[in-house]
């Protein structure tokens, strides 16, 4: 790979990240000496940020990727986002739209967004209900590789009577909108587009703005090297004012032992969504300090239902029981997380504490395999009419903690008979949008061991809904349940807390027994940090950047 130099800094071979950077970092971006800080090695007002998944796109409406989604929060606004402590607040809004506040309608199916006025995006043009209503109307444009329309689909018009107000009109109510609809970090759909720079496009699949674009947010794009590197600089226009970084440099790094060679030789500032297998050593790494804070994210092994070998339930089943999940939570992911089973978070409403993973259990797993027709063939491999009961399994190459779990899970399975192969991928083919051909969306694959970014509102229908197989949505366990979708729709249209919680318990208990994913842990979120950078507050349940235009170094 090579080298990459960043303007006023030494430049830094990524390939092999060996040269630390005490020896130039000593030097500001403007010539003089540097404020006295804890460390010699700090570049003042530049952040360099060190991430293991490569991007797929800067246009966040035909991504897939969370880690677009962490890059969308620095460059775009969306109407609102949600804080460390998971609160929405808002962002272009002014106001989180509410019953009290006239935002919503008594009967739930009309919603009012008043836009602020000192919104502009980065190249000076304002940022209108026009931006807004054009949006939403991208996402809906068949011709747009959007990966989910999610809640958009719920919108049947939308009028801007001026240049700061939008009226949404909904098909039915819904209680999930407003938590959903155009929030900055979320992905796809959570930014608000530039009108004046897109509507000329038919569609916004492959087009320039999708390598450099122009957004609302903190900080501006000013290269994008695929595979590389990503700098961004401070946006002077943006509606909270100038940050206190000057500059983000946005290295890729895919491989986490690559990345935690970086951090010991002092080459990034912040490593962020580290693995538990590192966490030790990262807290004894001098200069940083640690934070490991809930995360939203379901770490979890998702099963291809579409799949020939995989659409008998009880293969599911044995393959569950066959697992030594807890086995996964100890040695693997270090006790540093939550055990998990189904989509709903532990501490949530919505959550049914008593859907709990399945035991280890080998004897009931034969047993089984045995009642759907599979038994040992000669090589000690399960075999049904002749056919192996072979697997495969994918994840993201070089994460280091899931490789130890395939690891783990493919020694229990072949203790049940299973032959399970380990194939592994970069991000950006795992998680690339249908039209991209993506391993997930395509279902190209038996096994897979992902994350599943869940939001705070526990409306599910995104990824379980039986309407929502790709490439229409993101149903990528390919596990189609008619209940499932009477039950979503029915939660989704109650207000009441106590109400849509009877839907959500039903649909985690379904989940447990038809098993389209079985979870392994609610992964902690853990960031390795400069000790020097100020104000950084992860905790957010969309993203650690939501609040990155007040960091300052």
């Amino acid at each position: 790979m090579a080298a990459i130099a960043a303007a006023g800094r030494c430049g830094v071979a990524l390939g092999f990240l060996i040269a630390a950077l005490s020896g130039c970092a000593k030097i500001s971006t403007d010539g003089t000496a540097p404020p006295r800080g804890q460390n010699q090695w700090t570049v003042p007002g530049v952040l360099r940020v060190g991430s293991f998944e490569d991007l797929d796109n800067l246009n966040p409406l035909v991504s897939l990727q969370s880690f677009v989604g962490d890059v969308e929060e620095m460059i775009f606004s969306g109407l609102v986002q949600y804080d460390d402590h998971g609160s929405l607040v808002p962002d272009a809004a002014v106001a989180i739209p509410t019953r009290a506040n006239g935002g919503i309608s008594a009967d739930g199916r009309t919603i009012i967004y008043h836009l602020r006025r000192n919104i502009y995006f980065s190249d000076g043009s304002p940022l209108t209900s026009a931006d807004v209503e054009f949006t939403w109307s991208q996402i809906m444009n068949p011709r747009n590789n959007t990966p989910n329309r999610v809640p958009a689909d719920e919108v049947l018009s939308m009028d801007t009577p001026d240049e700061r107000t939008v009226v949404v009109h909904l098909r039915s109510p819904s209680a999930p909108f407003v938590g959903l609809f155009l929030h900055n970090g979320g992905t796809p759909n959570g930014a608000i587009l530039p009108k004046h720079l897109l509507d000329r496009y038919g569609d916004l699949n492959r087009i320039p703005y999708n390598t450099h674009p122009i957004g609302s947010g903190p900080f501006v794009v000013t290269s994008w090297e695929p595979g590389s590197l990503l700098l961004l600089r401070a946006n002077p226009r943006y509606w909270r004012g100038p940050p206190r970084l000057k500059e983000i440099d946005y290295r890729i790094i895919p491989n986490q032992n690559t990345l935690l060679t970086a951090v010991r030789s002092h080459e990034v500032d912040l490593y962020y969504s580290a693995p538990e297998s590192q966490y030790a050593t990262l807290v004894a790494t001098h200069g940083y300090r640690v934070t490991k804070s809930p995360g939203q994210f379901l770490e979890h092994v998702r099963f291809n239902c579409a799949r020939p070998l995989l659409r008998d339930v009880r293969v599911r089943r044995a393959i569950a029981y066959a697992i030594d999940w807890q086995r996964l939570v100890r040695d693997v992911y270090q006790n540093l997380d939550v055990a998990a089973m189904a989509d709903q978070r532990p501490g949530s409403w919505a959550n049914d504490p008593a859907v709990a993973p399945y035991p280890h259990d080998l004897a009931r797993a034969q047993s089984l395999l045995s009642s759907a027709g599979w038994h040992r063939g000669s090589r000690g491999t399960l075999e049904k009419d002749g056919q192996p009961l072979r697997l495969t399994i994918i994840s993201v190459a070089g994460a280091t903690t899931r490789e130890k779990a395939e690891q783990v899970m493919q020694q229990d399975l072949r203790a049940a008979g299973i032959d399970l192969e380990i194939r592994n991928y970069p991000a950006n083919e795992v998680f690339a949008t249908y039209a991209g051909n993506g391993i997930l969306t395509r279902g190209r694959f038996d096994l897979a061991l992902v994350a599943l970014n869940v939001e705070p509102d526990p409306d599910d229908t995104i990824n379980f809904g039986p309407d929502q197989l790709p490439p229409k949505g993101q149903n990528r366990s390919f596990y189609v349940d008619p209940e499932i979708g009477r039950w979503q729709a029915a939660a989704r249209t109650a207000y009441e807390r106590g109400e849509r919680r009877k839907y959500y318990w039903m649909i985690q208990q379904r989940i447990h027994d038809a098993l389209p994913i079985h979870g392994i842990v609610w992964t902690s979120t853990i960031d390795a940090v400069n000790a020097d950078l100020k104000n950084f507050r992860p905790g957010a349940p969309v993203s650690d950047f939501w609040n990155a235009y007040a960091w300052s170094i």
